[in-house]
């Protein structure tokens, strides 16, 4: 019976411990994109987010994942000043990852990535997972409607 009890109080620390893993995951993606989409936009305090050695699984290399993160951040508070995300979703994947889907919708006011400032407005959806370790983010994939984004950005005729 002792057996029974400990085995059933190991499976509830483990259980309770994942949880609390999952929540704080959660809570440090809320935060995130709160400080990507505040104005003015803060990148040193962004960069606070992730670990040095964090690995875009989408990432196309050359540059550090941290600083192409950071980057890309940094180019839509510049382009868009007014854009920001909406979570739709922000859900635990087991322990360390948390699942996001989110819209991200500005106005393309002073340039962004590369398109002439015409005013346009853009409306994107996306989804990321990211895990989360020692409160830093280590590694993410991603997906984001950036064909859209470039036919919503090019110059109204």
């Amino acid at each position: 019976m002792n057996k029974l009890k400990l085995a059933a109080a190991g499976a509830a620390l483990a259980l309770s411990t994942a949880v609390a893993g999952a929540t704080e995951a959660t809570d440090l993606l809320s935060k995130f994109y709160e400080v990507a989409d505040s104005r003015p936009f803060d990148r040193a305090k962004l960069a606070e987010f992730y670990a040095d050695d964090m690995v875009d699984h989408n990432g196309h290399g050359g540059q550090s994942a941290k600083q192409s993160a950071l980057d890309t951040f940094t180019a839509l508070a510049a382009g868009a000043p007014d854009s920001r995300h909406e979570l739709g979703m922000i859900e635990p994947v087991g322990d360390d990852k948390v699942l996001i889907y989110w819209r991200y919708k500005g106005t393309n006011t002073d340039g962004l990535f590369g398109s002439e400032a015409n005013g346009n407005a853009f409306d994107i959806a996306g989804f990321e997972v990211y895990r989360v370790e020692d409160g830093k983010i280590r590694e993410f994939w991603h997906v984001e409607e950036l064909a859209s984004m470039g036919e919503q950005l090019a110059t109204k005729k």
